[in-house]
């Protein structure tokens, strides 16, 4: 078994490596073969060499085969729905094949009601449309930490996204099926079915539950088992296909059939249910691991279930190396893996309580580093919530699918169902939304470094050896390195000598965080946002895009930034403090600061409101305040007065840190910036960030010949549709050889700083 396990690890690293090859990886293959040099000699390092050697080929021979044929030119092309399309609200999305026969990615915005209701009547699996659109590159991430979906499209063997300009059903046809288009088309049917006759607080679960379809849950529910940690009941896994493939095994027994007969008609159904389940990498673990059982009992062979799932592994990592950087991929496996590792250690309990427990408390801690790599923050309460919710969902998953088959078979026996269904997910949401609220649901801790992920990892490793042979003693030792290793990833950025300035790219808005050295202090200029414009009923999304939720927080929470000292909105526009109330939502604010003369927009707004509901300290600023943090001072220099234009009433800060003045002018135009340089004819500054996104209004030759800055700051979105940076401006810091960073050029822009001194840098060259 051993052998397998160094298998197992060899295959992890060659598929990293020909990804992520580098000092880190070459690192890791070093201490892994010398442990394996020191455990089984020479024959086995070479032995793995040849396995890193294999699958890192595999990984290149899988990328080799998903090159594009595109230029990026193209604009008419005709495609097949290779999966069930998404339209949401007024947008359609589907994974779609090309005449080609390549992959893409389908985007249609539909242009009536009257269109939706036809394509989601007509639009199904192995429909043939001519498209007329354009070819265009997904984003790579523009954020520190942020999601990379260039690169998670490029791992699914997609290159581009299709904009459709048009798009018509008239010259559409269905192609000639395949069995794999038609289990498709049964799971959009089933789909279907649930949308239409289970309430709206359930159907999403239901379809969860049954299909491995999570769409239709509401996003704040979403939101709040992700928070506890309690996500993985809503993905398909060993529960439902366990659950699933004995009943099917039982029932054939019950009726008379033999068991050979039944081992092989799993192993005909097990692959249908992948497909009807989504095919996730869970669904696909689980249900190789019941065929590899089946398969085994028809041979009368046996095979430990350690082996067995070590064998799934690997024979999905030669077959699909990019398998490997899927998140659900990874959960999947280390949950699995170490719930069969500790499986004697459960049966030593006769309490189920403590069974439940334990069980619980491993799968939380084998998940420990990846939760902590990819969402940076981990569910305090999930441990205990677990206990209760597992052997709930173990119930409401039969019930689901029983409610599901009644109704088809007699709807008014099936309402029945479906109404106490109804009951209990709603109880149980709401239990969840309430726990989800308590302050320690979850903790930030923050982006681990390579060096911790090492320790962490290592340290995971040796408790689960240690337990798993009783050395309860030694085991213990380890699981206090861990709890020290955490706590001090827990502290490590406030213990830290740098600070950071990160101007967030949040498209077209101002989004500024500051970071001083130690946990001197947090502020937060600005938050970003959108103007919402009322739409029709049928074109409102599930889930809209938000600055907030989606770009700042998961920011934070990845430098480990669990409380703002200081939230400062500069003025009371919609991209300057649109999501304002997400920002309280998630993370504990202190001090809210708004201008002196503005408190009434705020208050129209309904941003003093929310302050107030979260027991905010709101505090008004004008000239001449000020505040000192260490070796850090910030200045109030406007506004002075009362504005009619809320650009020109801006909360202007000067601030001396990190080896350099600064000047954030929020959209003050040219006549605030006149009169501020009057009352400080002296003032000069290092980095100015641009007034008001760099539109000519603003950032005033006069300005630049007055402060005499060396770098320049211009926070605008990619092709926004007011023109900024205004070209004038960008000349005229050309023209001074002032060094210019651009949201919409370089992403997010990082000041990485300590109190003498520090660099810019940028995440997009």
């Amino acid at each position: 078994m051993i052998n397998l396990l160094f298998l197992a690890v060899s295959a992890t690293f060659g598929v990293t490596a020909y990804s992520f090859f580098g000092w880190k990886v070459t690192i890791c293959i070093a201490l892994f073969l010398a442990f394996v040099l020191y455990k089984a000699g020479y024959r086995q390092v070479i032995l793995q060499i040849s396995a890193i050697a294999l699958f890192f080929a595999a990984a290149y021979l899988a990328d080799y085969l998903r090159h594009t044929s595109y230029t990026g030119s193209e604009t008419s092309f005709r495609i097949s729905l290779a999966d069930i399309p998404d339209i949401d609200g007024n947008l359609l999305r589907a994974s779609v094949h090309s005449d080609s026969g390549e992959k893409l990615q389908f985007r249609y915005t539909i242009s009536t009601a009257e269109e939706k209701r036809l394509l989601e009547k007509k639009a199904e699996v192995g429909l043939s449309c001519p498209v007329k659109g354009t070819l265009e590159k997904a984003e790579p991430n523009r954020n520190i930490n942020s999601f990379n979906y260039q690169e998670y499209l490029r791992q699914q063997g997609t290159y581009w996204i299709l904009y459709a300009g048009t798009f018509s059903l008239k010259n559409c046809t269905f192609e000639k099926g395949d069995i794999l288009q038609s289990i498709k088309r049964i799971r959009g049917k089933g789909i279907d079915y649930v949308e239409t006759h289970f309430p709206v607080d359930t159907k999403g679960f239901v379809s969860a539950l049954l299909f491995g379809e999570q769409k239709e849950i509401n996003e704040e529910e979403l939101s709040d088992f992700q928070r506890l940690g309690l996500v993985h009941l809503l993905a398909i896994s060993g529960l439902h296909v366990s659950f699933l493939a004995g009943m099917v095994f039982y029932s054939g027994i019950r009726l008379g059939v033999t068991r050979e007969r039944m081992n092989l008609a799993l192993l005909i159904l097990l692959p249908i249910y992948v497909i009807l389940s989504g095919a996730s990498p869970s669904v696909w673990r689980a249900c190789l691991m019941a065929m590899l059982f089946f398969l085994l009992s028809l041979a009368k062979k046996n095979l430990s279930i350690t082996k067995s799932i070590i064998i799934v592994y690997i024979s999905l990592l030669f077959i699909q190396p990019y398998m490997l950087f899927d998140i659900g991929f990874q959960l999947s496996f280390a949950a699995a893996f170490s719930m069969i590792m500790s499986s004697a250690i459960f049966s030593r309990s006769e309490s189920k309580i403590l069974q439940l427990f334990m069980i619980s408390f491993i799968c939380q801690l084998s998940t420990l580093p990846i939760l902590t790599f990819h969402f940076y923050e981990i569910s305090v309460l999930g441990v205990l919530l677990n206990i209760v919710f597992v052997p709930l969902y173990s119930f409401l998953l039969p019930f689901s699918i029983a409610a599901f088959i009644i109704h088809i078979v007699y709807p008014p026996a099936g309402d029945f169902f479906i109404y106490f269904l109804n009951m209990v997910f709603t109880l149980s949401n709401e239990a969840a939304g309430l726990a989800a609220r308590l302050p320690l649901a979850s903790i930030a801790f923050g982006k681990p470094t390579f060096i911790i992920m090492l320790l962490l990892v290592g340290s995971l490793l040796l408790f689960f050896i240690f337990w798993d042979l009783s050395s309860f003693k030694t085991a213990k030792y380890y699981l206090a390195a861990l709890a020290l290793i955490m706590s001090f990833q827990l502290h490590i950025e406030k213990m830290s000598p740098y600070g950071e300035v990160v101007f967030i790219d949040i498209g077209q808005g101002d989004a500024i965080l500051i970071k001083l050295p130690f946990d001197r202090g947090n502020y937060l200029i600005d938050t970003g946002g959108r103007l919402l414009f009322k739409q029709e009923s049928w074109k409102k999304r599930r889930k809209s895009f938000t600055t907030g939720k989606d770009i700042i927080v998961p920011l934070l929470k990845s430098k480990g930034v669990d409380r703002l000292d200081k939230l400062i909105l500069t003025h009371p526009d919609a991209d300057h403090i649109g999501s304002t109330g997400e920002i309280i939502e998630e993370i504990t604010v202190k001090e809210m600061i708004i201008g002196r003369g503005t408190e009434q927009e705020y208050v129209e707004k309904g941003v003093i409101e929310k302050a107030r509901a979260a027991g905010l300290k709101i505090t008004t600023v004008q000239r001449g305040d000020q505040w000192k943090m260490g070796d850090a001072a910030f200045y109030i220099l406007h506004p002075y007065r009362e504005e009619e234009n809320p650009n020109e009433s801006s909360v202007i800060i000067y601030a001396v840190f990190g080896g350099q003045r600064w000047l954030f002018t929020g959209d003050l135009g040219v006549e605030g910036e006149e009169q501020i340089l009057k009352v400080f004819p002296h003032l000069r500054a290092d980095v100015l960030k641009a007034g008001h996104h760099g539109s000519k209004t603003s950032t005033s030759d006069m300005l630049l010949d007055h402060l005499k800055p060396r770098t320049a700051i211009i926070s605008a979105g990619k092709r926004n549709r007011y023109g900024h940076p205004h070209a004038e401006v960008v000349e005229a810091l050309q023209r001074r050889r002032i060094t210019i960073y651009r949201t919409d050029i370089n992403g997010g822009i990082l000041y990485r700083f300590s109190d003498d001194g520090g660099t810019f840098s940028s995440v997009l060259p």
